[in-house]
């Protein structure tokens, strides 16, 4: 028998938290780039000028996966990892495949808009972009949206509610883009964080999501019971749902799913991040 047959890949399977897997991903797209000869690694950039870009539609996407240095990848890596874990602990694996991915394509469009709308006809040189900041500012901005209050300790020290953190990103985020240095990726954040508004303002019912459910399906992998990567604790207050009651659903969340929940568990994991 062969032993490796029944072994489960180490970084990836589905028992493995998805942004484990992403941050598996984006370091193995690393290493690989590493090794590409630069034809081919420009042609996984992405261009915004037309039509080079839809001569390389995969571009949208595959852009996200390269960096431009060890140190922008480690910064994305920190950002989406130890924010992203914060959501994916509440709504579970599926949407954050989808926040990235949605993401880094929105990041990608936006960037291509403003390109085209603005900055086509004074471009000397259309810089190419890559990084998977699209992507990873959908995650934070996911999470601000939907535990605002949810408190981390930055550095084991200073206790911090989520809606600052995501704030002073954004904030940081808009500097950039106003001192004219690296437009591109700047936009690609906006873009990401467009997509996750849309998103998670959908996931709560305020509005209908177009063709509901596409993009789910696309990047979605096999349903799993991935295990729970840290405990939620709820604020203690009158009418606050119990922490038993919290943690029946975060289970049940990791068994089917966010779509699984009735409506009235929706809201009672909506007000418990809201507290």
């Amino acid at each position: 028998m062969n032993r490796f047959a029944t072994q489960t890949p180490r970084f990836f399977g589905p028992d493995k938290a998805a942004l484990a897997q992403l941050v598996a991903a984006l370091v193995i797209g690393f290493v690989v780039q590493l090794l590409l000869p630069e034809a081919i690694e420009r042609r996984l950039m992405f261009t915004p000028a037309l039509p080079d870009s839809l001569l390389k539609p995969w571009s949208y996407l595959s852009y996200a996966f390269l960096h431009a240095g060890f140190f922008h990848l480690l910064n994305n890596v920190i950002w989406m990892y130890f924010i992203g874990m914060i959501l994916e602990d509440l709504i579970g694996k599926k949407p954050i495949y989808t926040l990235f991915v949605g993401g880094a394509i929105a990041g990608a469009l936006m960037y291509q808009g403003i390109f085209q709308l603005a900055i086509a006809e004074d471009a000397v040189v259309v810089p190419s972009m890559l990084g998977a900041s699209g992507g990873v500012s959908a995650i934070i901005l996911a999470a601000g949206l939907f535990a605002p209050r949810y408190r981390v300790f930055l550095f084991g020290i200073w206790e911090v509610e989520l809606r600052y953190i995501v704030g002073a990103k954004i904030l940081f985020d808009v500097l950039g883009l106003s001192s004219g240095a690296n437009t591109g990726g700047y936009l690609a954040h906006f873009g990401g964080m467009a997509f996750a508004l849309a998103y998670i303002t959908e996931m709560k019912g305020m509005w209908n999501w177009p063709f509901s459910g596409w993009l789910d399906r696309l990047s979605s992998a096999k349903n799993s019971k991935p295990k729970r990567s840290a405990k939620v604790e709820i604020n203690r207050k009158e009418n606050n749902p119990k922490q038993a009651e919290i943690d029946a659903i975060l289970d049940k969340i990791s068994q089917s799913g966010y779509d699984s929940l009735t409506a009235k568990e929706k809201e009672t994991l909506f007000k418990a991040s809201q507290s």
